[in-house]
């Protein structure tokens, strides 16, 4: 048996300390003389043994001087030195020594607690035990909280370190895109300077290109001026000087070179500024076709995304007059508030409405045929006679096929050739710079821009010519 179970067998049941003139009874158990004869005064010569309740009587108690000698000679031991069990003071109700505890109520009480109604269904220990019991378990739970406290610090220690790590992978990042960047600024610098010195050559070559053919325009007109002069003095003279030779003359002014044509000057250097496409893309937003506000004879397929101009070919004007077919007729006893939808002019509003920021979308022309694209005011549908399409009446678009394009301004139609040819055109709205630009959508190329102040609400504007058609991507990337 245990060291500390051969203590406990010292004990007596009763008081709970260490034997004192120790008594065993007629059941075997012992008990303090003492202790024994406050337990059995009410039952007289005859009482319950304490712990097993078979009866008993006073004149069978026999001393037992055994156990009385282990119980003094460990009582000994502990006043040289071992830890005795601790007194937890009195019991406010009875007065009596704590000597038990109460598990259920987790407080001490006295043995006379322990008689009591209050705690009759409660699991009791000896104080004694129930110390060591939960020193130990307090003592097992500190060293857990020694653990996890070694534990949190480890974390807190991992996370200020991965915070200072990753403030070094910040400062790293940010110098990595300062450099970065500035690397590319110095790159659009000298594609800048290139393309500057390009349209700089350019300019040379097509002054004397002018110029030549200035001097050659002059000289014909010298020539010219010459001709006429002695064709007036041969026809002035008499008769005789003029049937000297007058052939030659004829034959000189027949023979006057006066085959020239004027070349249109375009400017032929592009202006591709790099990353421009990935940087439109970042402003890219859906646009959905306002099917209420299209033209009767504009058809919408793919879930609204794609129209077409149903109107037969035999009513596209030659192109001599086709700019009368950008007029919008509307009916003057129709007041703007009447007009719904478009009802001359064969097309359609978008339904994004702006009022502020960078907007970029794309139109796709799957025709060839001839085609507008831009933004307009929100109030278009009741533009009044016959105006025409321009920024005059709140509308900023371009007109567009496969092969050449001219800006919608209300000046006769100019056309500038695309090549390649474009499928596909970007348009970007500047809100507050006032600025509306036209883009190749595959490569990023700047084919037109229109500078105002927008002072209303915008929508994107389609027009289609018969039979052409177009389709809105879906967005790939951008808000």
């Amino acid at each position: 048996m245990a060291a500390e179970d051969l203590q406990e067998e010292l004990f007596c049941p009763i008081c709970l300390e260490y034997f004192q003139d120790p008594v065993s009874i007629e059941c075997g158990h012992n008990f303090c003389r003492r202790c024994l004869r406050h337990s059995s005064e009410e039952g007289g010569g005859s009482f319950p043994c304490p712990e097993c309740r078979q009866p008993s009587s006073t004149a069978a108690l026999r001393p037992n001087w055994a156990l009385a000698r282990l119980a003094e000679r460990a009582r000994h031991r502990q006043q040289q030195g071992h830890r005795a069990p601790e007194t937890c003071g009195l019991c406010d109700r009875h007065g009596e020594p704590l000597r038990l505890f109460c598990e259920d109520d987790q407080r001490p009480v006295c043995l006379v607690c322990r008689e009591s109604q209050e705690h009759q269904d409660h699991s009791l220990a000896p104080v004694d035990e129930a110390f060591e019991s939960y020193r130990e378990k307090l003592l097992k739970t500190q060293r857990s909280l020694m653990a996890k406290m070694e534990k949190v610090t480890y974390l807190q220690d991992s996370e200020m370190k991965n915070a200072a790590e990753w403030k070094d992978k910040m400062n790293n990042q940010q110098l990595r895109v300062s450099a970065q960047f500035a690397k590319l600024h110095h790159l659009l610098d000298e594609e800048e300077q290139l393309f500057l010195q390009r349209l700089s050559e350019e300019e040379k070559e097509t002054k004397k290109k002018h110029a030549e053919n200035t001097l050659r325009l002059n000289r014909m007109i010298a020539s010219l001026k010459k001709l006429m002069l002695e064709v007036e003095k041969k026809s002035q003279s008499s008769t005789l000087e003029l049937l000297q030779n007058p052939k030659d003359l004829l034959t000189r002014s027949e023979n006057q070179d006066v085959n020239y044509s004027v070349e249109v000057l375009q400017v032929k250097t592009e202006c591709h500024v790099p990353m421009m496409k990935e940087m439109l893309k970042r402003f890219q937003v859906a646009i959905s076709l306002a099917e209420d506000t299209a033209h009767p004879k504009l058809v919408f397929s793919q879930e609204g995304r794609c129209v077409r101009n149903g109107t037969p070919a035999s009513s596209w004007p030659v192109f001599s007059s086709a700019w009368n077919y950008f007029t919008a007729r509307r009916n003057p006893q129709q007041t703007p508030q009447s007009v719904k939808r478009f009802q001359h002019l064969p097309s359609v509003l978008g339904k994004n409405i702006f009022t502020s920021g960078k907007h970029y979308w794309e139109v796709e022309n799957q025709s060839s045929l001839v085609i507008a694209v831009g933004v307009c005011r929100e109030d278009i549908l009741g533009i009044v006679g016959n105006s025409e399409i321009s920024p005059d009446v709140g509308i900023w678009a371009i007109c567009w096929s496969s092969t050449c394009y001219w800006p919608l301004t209300g000046n006769p139609v100019i056309s500038t050739s695309l090549e390649p040819a474009v499928q596909r055109v970007g348009v970007f709205l500047d809100y507050e710079a006032g600025d509306i630009s036209f883009y190749n959508a595959v490569d990023g190329v700047h084919i037109h821009t229109f500078s105002c102040s927008f002072v209303s609400h915008l929508q994107p504007f389609f027009w289609l010519s018969p039979l052409a058609s177009l389709i809105l991507p879906p967005v790939t990337g951008g808000k």
